[in-house]
């Protein structure tokens, strides 16, 4: 991610000097990824967000989960927000569209083949702001965010593990973990820009979402990327 690591080597810079929390490494390694979400919007002190900054960049550069994707844009925007920065916002951006490119691509392997667009409308649903931030962007600005979003999800492609948390977000799949024995489920508060509460699903222990064989899945991959420029126009226009 040249782009990020350019815009924010002063940040990151200062944030490598200190280590991680151990906790995160632990949940991440764990497969425990709403609970890293939580805590990475859970800083000590200022030095401490610098530090959870570089830990989530770091997770995108490494082909994590979308939700790690989108954690990170949220902090950057966050901090875009509160310093007026319009690099740290258009960063935002970038990695928010990398984000919705990847689900389509990897969202391709689900059974549930509604779990995709799913995921997306959930993402968007509360995120409409950087994307109207983007389209008053210069063009030129706007093709470069473009640009840079599909060149992210060439680049993580071939690194990027089954990213089951996507398969789960169909409707056929949700159904599934509501009949799943030891499934819990509880209200989450509202969050900005969302108009109703959201249910939280904790999957019992022997769920698992279902997936496609590779026979079938490389086909609709290909597919999906062939619709990139459609997908882009609909979020921001070039």
């Amino acid at each position: 991610m040249r782009v990020v690591a350019l815009l924010l080597s002063g940040l990151i810079a200062t944030a490598a000097q200190a280590q991680a929390p151990a906790e995160l490494d632990r949940l991440y390694a764990a497969g425990k990824y709403r609970d890293v979400v939580v805590r990475l919007f859970e800083p000590a002190d200022n030095a401490q967000a610098r530090v959870l900054l570089g830990w989530a960049q770091a997770r995108v550069q490494d082909a994590g989960p979308h939700v790690l994707s989108v954690a990170y844009s949220d902090m950057l925007w966050k901090i875009g927000q509160g310093q007026a920065s319009d690099p740290l916002r258009e960063e935002s951006v970038l990695v928010l569209l990398y984000a919705i490119l990847s689900v389509g691509v990897d969202g391709a392997k689900c059974a549930d083949t509604a779990a995709a667009d799913a995921r997306v409308r959930q993402i968007l649903s509360t995120r409409q702001d950087r994307l109207a931030f983007a389209r008053r962007l210069p063009a030129e600005r706007r093709r470069a965010l473009r640009e840079q979003a599909v060149a992210l999800e060439q680049t993580t492609a071939s690194r990027r593990p089954d990213d089951l948390d996507i398969c789960a977000s169909g409707p056929d799949e949700i159904a599934r973990q509501l009949a799943t024995p030891g499934t819990t489920t509880r209200e989450l508060p509202l969050r900005p820009g969302e108009a109703k509460r959201t249910i939280d699903i904790e999957p019992g222990p022997s769920y698992r979402p279902r997936l496609l064989a590779p026979s079938r899945w490389h086909s609709r991959q290909v597919q999906v990327r062939a619709k990139f420029m459609k997908i882009l126009d609909g979020l921001v226009p070039a």
